[in-house]
């Protein structure tokens, strides 16, 4: 088994303060803070679990690069876009599940 850096790019950051502002607007600042800190988490397991993802077929993770990956989070809201480099998975995208299809 293989282990990674992960690199996020600076979209999927703003992305995800994105994701947390709109918690914020339906729930609680405490609920937007748990959610952030779980998908930061998800994504952090892409350090061992990146072998294990085939590569994705999809058109719009394929827009974001040749290579990429398509993790599905727990909670099957969200795709996490990524591509794995040398020693790194770099994350691209992250796309809400329902705008993902072929």
């Amino acid at each position: 088994m293989n282990y990674y850096k992960v690199a996020v790019s600076k979209n999927v950051f703003t992305e995800i303060e994105e994701i947390a502002d709109f918690i914020i607007k339906i729930s609680t600042p405490e609920h937007a803070i748990k959610y952030k800190n779980q998908l930061i988490s998800e994504i952090a397991a892409l350090s061992y679990m990146a072998d294990v993802i085939n590569y994705s077929q999809w058109k719009v993770a394929k827009r974001c690069h040749p290579k990429a990956k398509r993790m599905i989070t727990k909670n099957k809201k969200w795709n996490v876009i990524f591509h794995v480099e040398g020693f790194y998975v770099i994350v691209d995208k992250i796309i809400p599940t329902k705008m993902v299809n072929g």
